[in-house]
């Protein structure tokens, strides 16, 4: 393993404290840096390292070149009973998304249903935190959001529709929430950047290179697979429908690039949220032990490995969730020195838990 690969752990509340100052001292609007440092902290909590707070010097970037307002004023209006949209301002997405779900549980509350549709947004980072929310209230919640054109078409050698993931979240009577959230591919772009910057080979079915074929090599890898072939693509042109068509914003290949694109360049990308309360259709204490219920008997499911458990959407991310609370969040050597960079710029500080050299 290379010296830029070891990897050294943070404390979670360290790390949250960090996120908060490098936003702030970056002249983000202070509950906006909250709001955007949660998405970040709790990614990273739950394993997703790829849109975790590794992308804080991203963020930091499009701020400091004006892809990013750092200071907006959402606008929210409502459209029916149930429905509203939510202009972001070109700010964080996920600031606008934890606005947009908040509107939702409102209305889901006066309604039985609420949905936002999300315009002039960016990267809203994890889609679970925000589904997570309403589940936390006893509501159902959904998050779909746009991204960067990268799935290949069915027989096609160039990308049209994004990665597109989705996200449910219900709350369960003895553990936290359901939570599948997921893109029609087996990796995330941010996932591959990741694997690039670790010098790591791909694992197959993952990507393609410029022509269409498939490839091992993130250095080559320009488009990502799907699962289930059309089928995939067809999930990521169904998330695509919410999320452009209701909001205004660009679909398929007109939806902007995350990467590689002038970091003065608005991102326009557009998202969906919304949220069911459960007490308009069952009691929430049934549905919570039915659906618990259900969870307990798939882990006692038959095992082919007798050394693997059998796992419930979520499962993974939960397990993780309680590792890092207690050894930190692992980043590597790199990214410490792009983080220390951060600190001495902004002249913040930034602590640091155990540093594990040559940990795996």
């Amino acid at each position: 393993m290379s010296k830029e690969s070891e990897l050294i752990y943070f404390d979670a509340e360290e790390m949250r404290r960090f996120l908060v100052d490098a936003l702030v001292a970056s002249r983000v609007e202070k509950e906006v840096a909250k709001s955007t440092a949660e998405n970040l902290l709790l990614a990273s909590l739950r394993g997703t390292d790829s849109h975790g707070v590794r992308l804080l010097p991203h963020y930091l970037e499009g701020v400091k070149g004006g892809r990013i307002n750092p200071d907006p004023q959402f606008k929210i209006e409502r459209r029916a009973a149930s429905c509203s949209l939510l202009d972001a301002g070109d700010s964080f997405g996920a600031a606008a998304g934890f606005a947009a779900i908040d509107e939702a549980i409102r209305l889901a509350r006066e309604s039985g249903s609420g949905f936002v549709a999300v315009s002039n947004s960016s990267h809203c980072g994890a889609l679970a935190q925000f589904a997570l929310k309403a589940a936390k209230e006893d509501m159902v919640g959904l998050a779909f959001t746009q991204a960067t054109p990268k799935v290949r078409n069915p027989n096609g050698v160039r990308p049209f529709f994004g990665t597109n993931p989705l996200c449910v979240a219900a709350p369960m009577a003895a553990e936290e929430p359901f939570c599948f959230d997921s893109a029609p591919t087996p990796f995330s772009n941010n996932k591959v950047k990741e694997f690039r910057e670790q010098g790591k080979e791909l694992p197959g079915g993952v990507a393609a290179d410029s022509e269409g074929i498939e490839t091992l090599d993130p250095g080559l890898a320009t488009q990502l697979l799907r699962i289930g072939d059309y089928k995939g693509f067809g999930l990521s042109m169904v998330v695509d429908m919410f999320c452009s068509l209701f909001s205004g914003m660009g679909m398929g290949d007109e939806v902007s690039t995350m990467y590689g694109n002038s970091m003065s360049e608005k991102r326009k990308l557009g998202q969906f949220y919304g949220a069911y309360s459960i007490e308009a259709f069952e009691s929430p204490d049934v549905f919570k032990n039915r659906l618990q219920g259900i969870a307990d008997r798939i882990r006692m499911e038959p095992r082919r490995d007798p050394d693997t458990p059998v796992l419930v959407p979520g499962d993974p991310e939960k397990a993780e969730m309680a590792i890092r609370l207690k050894s930190g969040i692992p980043l590597t050597r790199a990214f410490h020195i792009e983080f220390d960079r951060i600190a001495v710029e902004l002249n913040i500080e930034l602590s640091v838990t155990i540093p594990v050299e040559g940990a795996d």
